[in-house]
């Protein structure tokens, strides 16, 4: 083992070896900083030509630049010795993960998908890699790609072909077309890269044999056994795909990795495959069509189905789909299979609301969507005070439809009512509706209507919830006033009075002690909440808070993840997302999450015209993306609107800030901060001021806050 220092590269430890060489830890004495150093076996440059050609491949390789290939630093020479200085990476090799068994499929998937852009930035500048497999795949600790050993492998290629007369590479990796010595082209990567895919999904290679001839004959004459066989949570349509990647002819397969990106994108879109399972009673609850001769009573029909998504969820045999996730389908012209198929649920519960004052009328279908077939259908009129009632027989009926035994404490609990007060139930209803569009209006209008509800009943712990959240949001999105957190803990506390299990309870009063700096009791808090209710994004997001305020960036980061996978359309959480992975330097996922949020908004907006506050945060994102005419034109529109905001005023302060129009964002920055805006420490800290904060004018409104 070399030991010592070479050169100005002080050697630390031993990482690895291969057929490419020695790998050794070291330290850069010059830069101060850590880096890998492979020393190369003697063939490989053994003559002039040898020497040359691993030059010209090696230049090749460090030329590239992508955040999914490891950065080759320098080509040094030491006396006999021939090195290569590259990024030090602290992690795994895919290999090695790859020992306890396939990875789950949205891992699987994400890891996949960074190889594949790594592989297209490498192809679009001609290289190719030639010798992609598992031990070539390097994880990060935060979980980002690297792929390993570019401009080496086509050395090894040259090498081993003339002088030995045999193929390269680990064999079960290998292209057809490679394992007959044949050229190859980007085209052998791409069928690698499947095997390596195949792997992550089967914990097992695609071609297999007890002897490299045996593995020979499977690559090129066998066909591999359709990866739905061992995982039952993929998407159906994943056969096709595994196929298409490891097509035997290379015509047939992707013809470069973009293609094969689109393709994922395309199937991971498709959600989990629907499949007939007596066992798996999944059931997604759509939004109720309002065809009441008054619109207003949308607000009715949306918490109908969110009450049926309660109610429903008490039921051990069936599995609800969230409702932050079903209630996207809002106004939807998709089919109930195309649904069912897109949600991973068998079964979907349709209907509508008319509701003229105080009478109803609610209809309901159950569709089994594997079968295509109308399994239950129901009307029912009656008055308001019907409500609960009708909710009640909808369950039990549809238990029924699905042969679900309710058990005797199932029973009890589809009884149990919110509220027995109608018109308290109506106005909590209006004040979910109004919290579900978030501006300073609309949190003033959901206040008075919850505490409405709760004059109404005093007992109501749902409308309690729903003022304590309240509260906590008015806290953080408008007014830094602590009385409102007070109000926060207080309603939050009578909630859980009359019911300890309301998850919504504890999530309010986790923001509220969250608020308060008082992070146990916002921790304990936060996890009531998802233990009551796991699809709970609002306490992710908290527990998310609470992490990064205690330098537990990894799981602030899981929690994160976490709420947007619940519900899709939690911008709260995107927002901090984009802070965390621009903070850390992440392009990657930056840019994932700013063309997520970029393809998300413009459905929202189209249900929320009125969602001023998220219209300009749309044209922040769209400046990120470098998108500036349609910034400038969504900000000039939603600041037209709300212009005497100090929310809007402090959101086109950001734009312009990220437009470089720096005297317009101070200039919005100062008159948010003269109409009310008062988070002074967030504007300090603030990502989108960056390039302001050197501004005169920036340091002068600073100066004494």
């Amino acid at each position: 083992m070399i030991s010592g220092t070479i050169l100005h590269y002080e050697i630390l430890e031993k990482l690895g070896e291969g057929g490419m060489g020695v790998v050794y830890m070291a330290q850069d004495q010059k830069l101060k900083r850590s880096v890998a150093i492979k020393f190369l076996p003697r063939h490989v440059y053994a003559s002039q030509e040898d020497r040359h050609r691993f030059e010209v491949e090696a230049q090749a390789a460090a030329a590239l630049n992508h955040p999914n290939i490891a950065t080759i630093h320098s080509i040094e020479e030491d006396g006999d010795d021939v090195f290569i200085v590259m990024e030090y990476i602290d992690g795994p090799e895919l290999s090695e993960k790859l020992k306890n068994g396939p990875l789950n499929t949205e891992e699987s998937f994400r890891i996949i998908e960074q190889i594949a852009m790594g592989l297209q930035a490498a192809h679009q500048k001609g290289i190719v890699h030639r010798d992609i497999k598992s031990s070539n795949i390097m994880l990060t600790k935060s979980g980002q790609v690297k792929i390993m050993d570019f401009g080496l492998a086509k050395v090894k290629w040259s090498a081993l072909v003339t002088r030995e007369g045999t193929t390269v590479g680990t064999t079960a990796y290998m292209s057809p077309e490679q394992a007959r010595g044949e050229k190859v082209d980007r085209r052998s990567d791409l069928w690698s890269m499947g095997v390596i895919l195949y792997e992550m999904l089967t914990g097992r290679l695609p071609f297999r044999g007890d002897f490299e001839q045996a593995i020979l004959y499977s690559i090129m004459n066998q066909d591999i056994d359709p990866v739905s066989e061992s995982r039952r949570d993929l998407p159906a349509e994943i056969d096709d795909l595994m196929k298409k990647l490891l097509s035997k002819d290379p015509d047939e397969r992707y013809q470069d990795a973009g293609a094969f990106v689109s393709a994922l994108r395309s199937l991971t879109e498709q959600g989990p495959p629907v499949r007939k399972d007596d066992d798996a009673k999944r059931i997604a609850v759509l939004p109720f069509e309002n065809i009441s001769p008054d619109k207003e009573t949308d607000y009715f029909a949306d918490g109908l189905a969110e009450e049926l998504i309660i109610n429903l969820s008490k039921i051990k045999e069936v599995s609800v789909v969230a409702k932050t996730n079903s209630m996207q389908y809002k106004g939807t012209k998709k089919d109930a299979r195309t649904i069912g198929k897109e949600l991973g649920a068998r079964y979907i519960l349709e209907g509508s609301v008319r509701k003229f004052k105080d009478d109803l009328r609610i209809s309901a279908q159950l569709i089994d969507v594997q079968i295509s077939s109308h399994l239950w259908g129901e009307t029912y009129k009656g008055k308001l005070a019907d409500i609960f009632d009708i909710q009640e027989k909808v369950s039990k009926e549809i238990a029924d439809a699905l042969m679900v035994k309710l058990s005797p404490i199932e029973k009890v609990e589809l009884t149990k009512r919110p509220t027995l007060n109608a018109e308290a139930f109506d106005c909590y209803l209006r004040g979910r509706n109004f919290m579900s569009n978030r501006n300073k209006n609309n949190l003033d209008f959901a206040i008075l209507l919850f505490q409405k509800a709760v004059e109404l009943d005093s007992r109501f712990a749902s409308a309690y919830a729903g003022l304590g959240e309240a509260y906590g949001t008015m806290y953080r999105d408008f007014d830094r006033k602590e009385s409102w957190l007070d109000k926060a803990m207080e309603a939050s506390l009578k909630a859980l009075m009359y019911d300890p299990t309301l998850s919504e309870a504890y999530a309010s009063l986790g923001l509220a002690y969250f608020g308060k700096s008082e992070l146990d009791e916002a921790l304990t808090s936060s996890k009531k909440a998802i233990e009551f209710d796991s699809n709970n994004y609002n306490a992710y997001w908290i527990l998310s808070r609470i992490y990064h305020t205690t330098d537990r960036d990894k799981e602030a980061l899981t929690a994160l993840e976490k709420a947007v996978s619940i519900n899709p359309n939690f911008f709260t959480a995107y927002d901090d997302l984009e802070m965390y992975y621009e903070r850390t330097g992440d392009i990657q996922n930056y840019r994932r999450v700013l063309d997520t949020v970029a393809t998300v908004v413009p459905n929202y907006l189209a249900q929320h015209p009125e969602d001023t506050y998220r219209r300009m945060a749309h044209a922040v994102t769209l400046a990120k993306l470098g998108r500036i005419e349609e910034a400038k034109l969504e900000g000039d529109n939603a600041l037209e609107l709300s212009f005497n905001d100090p929310i809007m005023m402090y959101y086109g302060a950001c734009l312009y800030a990220r437009l470089n129009e720096k005297r317009h964002a101070v200039e919005l920055l100062s008159r948010a901060i003269r109409n009310g805006y008062e988070n002074f420490e967030w504007i300090k800290r603030d990502p989108d001021f960056e390039n302001i904060r050197d501004e005169p004018e920036y340091v002068n409104l600073m100066r004494s806050r």
